[in-house]
């Protein structure tokens, strides 16, 4: 292997709400990219720690259980597994998926609000809040519905409008109703501990300023649009018992808002993962290590948790590392070094996925779910497709015409179409043989560009871009088979033919290692058609042992030895027949 530098990446993932399955709006937002991204840099040979998790408290969880009469843990539990097992279908690799249900994740939340707490970023305050006097229950965001007072949709939540996205206070809605009773709610007062965004809003603005370079435009445009409105305090508590207990004394009846718990998540499944492999205070290297890149793959809506309030959340607390008393007092678990958190590097939020108009959204029944789309199609079709059609800077509808065009035109027409004709030209030709051959340079010239190119889009997430250039080679890798003719050559020119099935042999095993972060399966398939032998592959190793056992470098390029017999060819790619 070429010497390589072996960089840190740690990969945080939005966690989908343990409510049901997942649809098609996950896997657009932020589940297929960051797959794509960690695969890329573990074939690099960079140390990669992606997390994530099924969010399992807050008002969806309670709202969705009283609907189906169950309560909120069998909910989760349920939802959980099924969650664990779509993405397994769709290859979805992690080295921590876990739950906001463990006691690891409530004593790194409650550590943090302590800390917050004592250095006072938080504060007790009183306010009105929606009460439902019927069934005698404060009302959290979602339980309170109405008509949105920018768009005018008439069932938008107390928390965001689903059609035209605006975030929301239930104060905001106009002709407010219980969706526990149908009736007007009541404006009563009740005490939560809030965050004081407007005294971490200095710090703030300048770390936007500085960070958000490399953002995408319009995630950098709407982060700054909030702090140049103004920050305002945010509470942090709710009046309800499922969810992580407030650590503070008098407080037994309220939990710690959502919002601010499932955030820190990204930290405690860290803190978890370097448990449970026995390393307790490896997480520090990818947290306080200064040169380790945090990207974090969220859905659009989730943008100001993930640009505002986690940021805020981790520069309040990093001030525990300067206070003797605080350091000795609030150490997280595993932790050894007094060194500060690291704040994100990019965030690469994609827009919504929409569907008939409408934001695909679980609680309200709008969208197509993962597990409906692998009953028919192959995991790999559904993965390239949110990489080609990724809502990467604005909202794009769910197409089926889109998504045959993808299968149809671009998997099996452009890539299918060339892997196919000439290993089906080398098995009956050749006795399934490489034949004798160098490498055109024209050739290789494109492979070493595609390589490049490819991998500068994935470290960019960019996406889309990423897989217009692996359809770009095919369109060459295909133009290179038309204009060499080796049908005609190998009648006139056996020399000839010999050397353009080589070269197009040699294109295929590109392929196979550039399709590895977007298709795994379609690679190992072609890995086993190309007869390829003893090849580490650090994803494979992830998936069957729980870890990388080694740091190399396999994004590269490395040619088919002459004489190589290949394994009898098949159809990779199967067309999707209309009608």
């Amino acid at each position: 292997m070429n010497k390589f530098e072996s960089n840190k990446i740690f990969v945080g993932v939005s966690w989908p709400y343990a409510s049901g399955e997942i649809h098609l709006g996950h896997l657009a937002g932020q589940n297929i990219a960051c797959d794509v991204f960690a695969r890329y840099h573990r074939l690099k040979g960079n140390r990669v720690l992606m997390v994530s998790g099924s969010d399992s408290h807050g008002t969806p969880i309670l709202y969705k259980s009283e609907e189906l009469g169950i309560s909120p843990q069998e909910l989760v539990e349920t939802s959980h597994k099924n969650i664990l097992d779509t993405f397994k279908k769709l290859s979805l690799i992690y080295e921590n998926y876990t739950s906001t249900t463990t006691q690891n994740h409530k004593k790194v939340v409650q550590n943090i609000f302590l800390v917050l707490k004592e250095l006072g970023y938080l504060y007790v305050q009183k306010s009105e809040q929606y009460y439902d006097e019927k069934v005698k229950r404060f009302l959290p965001d979602r339980y309170v519905r109405g008509k949105c007072p920018e768009c005018g949709e008439e069932n938008a939540r107390g928390d965001e409008c689903s059609k035209c996205g605006k975030f929301l206070f239930p104060n905001d809605l106009i002709n407010p109703y219980s969706t526990l009773s149908d009736t007007k709610p009541v404006l009563k007062e009740t005490e939560h501990f809030y965050l004081d965004l407007k005294k971490l809003e200095p710090q703030l603005r300048v770390w936007i300023e500085k960070s958000s370079g490399n953002w995408r435009k319009w995630v950098r445009e709407f982060s700054k649009g909030w702090i140049k409105e103004g920050l305002e305090p945010r509470e942090v508590t709710r009046d309800m018992k499922f969810g992580i207990p407030v650590p503070v004394e008098g407080w037994d009846e309220k939990v710690i808002y959502v919002w601010i718990e499932a955030v820190v998540g990204y930290l405690s499944a860290a803190i978890e993962w370097a448990e449970n492999i026995g390393e307790p205070s490896k997480w520090e290297e990818f947290w306080k290590d200064p040169n380790c890149k945090h990207y974090y793959f969220i859905a659009g809506g989730n943008v100001p948790f993930h640009t505002i309030i986690w940021p805020a959340q981790l520069l309040a607390y990093s001030e525990k590392y300067s206070n003797d008393q605080l350091w000795a007092k609030y150490k997280l678990p595993g932790e050894s070094k007094r060194e500060k958190l690291n704040l994100p590097f990019d965030v690469p939020a994609n827009k919504m996925l929409l569907s008939k108009g409408k934001k695909m959204s679980k609680e309200d029944g709008t969208g197509t779910s993962v597990s409906s789309l692998l009953e028919k199609y192959s995991p790999d079709l559904i993965r390239f497709f949110f990489v080609r059609n990724a809502p990467e800077n604005h909202d794009r509808e769910f197409e089926w015409k889109d998504f045959i065009n993808c299968n149809n035109n671009e998997l099996v027409g452009n890539i299918g179409n060339f892997i196919n004709r000439t290993l089906t030209f080398v098995n009956s030709k050749f006795s399934n043989t490489v034949p004798n051959g160098v490498l055109d340079s024209e050739v290789k010239q494109c492979i070493d560009t595609t390589f490049k190119e490819i991998g500068g889009y994935l470290e960019s997430c960019e996406f889309v871009k990423a897989s217009e250039s692996l359809l770009k080679f095919g369109d060459f890798a295909n133009r290179y088979f038309n204009e060499k003719a080796p049908w005609i050559s190998y009648k006139e020119n056996i020399k000839d033919c010999e050397n353009t099935i080589y070269n197009s042999i040699q294109l295929v095993n590109a392929f196979r290692i550039l399709l590895k972060p977007f298709v795994p399966n379609s690679s190992k398939t072609l890995s086993n058609m190309l007869n390829i032998g003893e090849e580490y592959d650090p994803n494979i190793d992830l998936e069957k042992t729980g870890k990388v056992s080694k740091i190399e470098n396999h994004w590269s390029f490395f040619p088919l030895e002459l004489g190589t017999k290949l394994n009898t060819p098949k159809i990779l790619f199967e067309k999707i027949q209309e009608g």
